[in-house]
C-alpha cells in the first residue's frame, strides 16, 4: 500500500523514502498507530486550526461499537451515491479520499476492490484514529491513512485515478485554493468527485440555522434528519454539532465552482443530484438557463432532503 510515488514531502515536494523521510529536506512523517502524520502544528493558519479542533472533539461520522465490514457494506449499499461511486472506480484504481473524516467512504471503496490502492487523508487526528481502528479491525491492507494539511498536501500531483473530496473545501479558509490543490492530485484522464455546499441548495438549511440561532436551539420539526424517529439521540447530537455549530462554512455557487474546475483542465460529466447509480453517465454541460434550473431544483430539494445542500460535480481531467 505504501507506494511512495503517490506521496510527496509537503515542504519541498520530493518523494519520501520508504521510511517516510524526505531525502531532500529531511522532513519526516510521524507514525501514529497506522497513520502517517505530516502535520507538525506550526504552519497551519488560525482558521484551519479552529476547524481541526472542532472535529477533534466531534469525529464525523462516527462508528457504532459493533461495526464491521458487513455493517459498513450494508450501510453504504443504501446510498445511491456510494453505490454509484464504487461503480465509477476501476477495480485496480489509485484512489484518494481527500478530507476522509472517519474513513467510511475510503473503507467502502477499499472493501469493494482488493486491487484498489486507497489513501484517506484528513487533518483531524481523532477522526483518523477512528478510521485506522476500523481499518485494522477488518484487516484492509489496501487502505492507508495519512494526516495532512489541505494547503500543504503530502501527496504527489497527478498521482490518483480517482479523487473523492466531498464536504471539505467549504470548511476551509480559502475554498477555491483548496479546490485547486485537490484537483491537482488527479491524474490525466482521471476522475474528480467534488462535493460542496452549493449556495442555492444550502439556502433552506441556512434558513433553518438562522431560525435556530434566534431561538437558541435547532427546531427538529424543520430539519428532515432531526425529524427521523429511527436515529438515536447521539447521532442527532452529532448532526446538530456539524450542521448548526460548525465554526466555518462557505456557500459556493455551482457556476463559479464549475468554472474553477474547468480552468484546471476538467470536463463536466454530471452532477449529484440527479446522478445516482451511474456517476459516469454523461449529461450535457448545462448552459446558463440549465444551471439556473439545476440550482433551483436543488433549493427545492433542500426543503426535504437530508443532505442539507451538499451537492457534487463529477468531472474528468483532460489527458493533455
Amino acid at each position: 500500500m505504501e507506494a511512495m510515488q503517490a506521496f510527496a514531502c509537503p515542504q519541498c515536494g520530493a518523494t519520501p523514502r520508504p521510511d517516510w523521510v524526505c531525502p531532500a529536506c529531511g522532513a519526516a512523517a510521524a507514525l501514529d498507530g497506522g497513520i502517517r502524520d505530516w502535520i507538525d502544528g506550526r504552519a497551519a493558519d488560525r482558521v484551519t486550526i479552529e476547524v481541526r479542533d472542532f472535529y477533534e472533539g466531534r469525529p464525523f461520522p462516527g462508528y457504532a461499537p459493533g461495526d464491521d465490514a458487513s455493517t459498513l457494506i450494508d450501510r453504504a449499499r443504501r446510498s445511491a451515491f456510494l453505490v454509484g461511486l464504487d461503480a465509477a472506480v476501476r477495480p485496480d484504481a489509485r484512489v484518494l479520499d481527500c478530507g476522509c473524516g472517519t474513513g467510511q467512504v475510503a473503507a467502502w471503496l477499499a472493501l469493494r476492490g482488493a486491487r484498489r490502492s486507497v489513501v484517506g487523508l484528513d487533518g483531524c487526528r481523532a477522526s483518523l484514529r477512528a478510521a485506522d481502528g476500523f481499518r485494522a479491525r477488518v484487516a484492509l491492507a489496501n487502505l492507508q491513512f495519512v494526516r495532512g494539511d489541505l494547503f500543504a498536501l503530502p501527496l504527489a500531483r497527478g498521482a490518483f485515478d480517482v479523487v473523492h473530496c466531498r464536504g471539505v473545501i467549504h470548511h476551509t479558509a480559502r475554498p477555491y485554493e483548496a479546490l485547486r490543490e485537490v484537483a491537482a492530485r488527479v491524474a490525466p484522464g482521471g476522475l474528480l468527485v467534488l462535493g460542496f455546499y452549493e449556495s442555492f441548495a444550502r439556502a433552506p438549511h441556512a434558513a433553518r440555522r438562522a431560525v435556530g440561532r434566534v431561538l437558541g436551539r435547532p427546531i427538529a420539526a424543520l430539519d428532515p434528519l432531526l425529524r427521523r424517529r429511527d436515529l438515536d439521540d447521539e447521532k442527532k447530537l452529532t448532526w446538530i454539532e456539524d450542521q448548526y455549530r460548525h465554526p466555518l462554512e462557505h456557500l459556493m455557487p455551482m457556476p463559479r465552482v464549475l468554472a474553477a474546475c474547468e480552468a484546471e483542465g476538467f470536463e463536466w460529466i454530471a452532477s449529484v443530484p440527479p446522478a445516482g447509480h451511474d456517476l459516469l453517465e454523461a449529461t450535457p454541460r448545462p448552459g446558463p438557463l440549465g444551471r439556473l434550473a439545476l440550482r433551483t431544483g436543488w433549493a427545492l430539494r433542500g426543503l426535504s432532503d437530508e443532505d442539507a445542500g451538499l451537492v457534487a460535480l463529477v468531472l474528468r481531467r483532460s489527458r493533455a
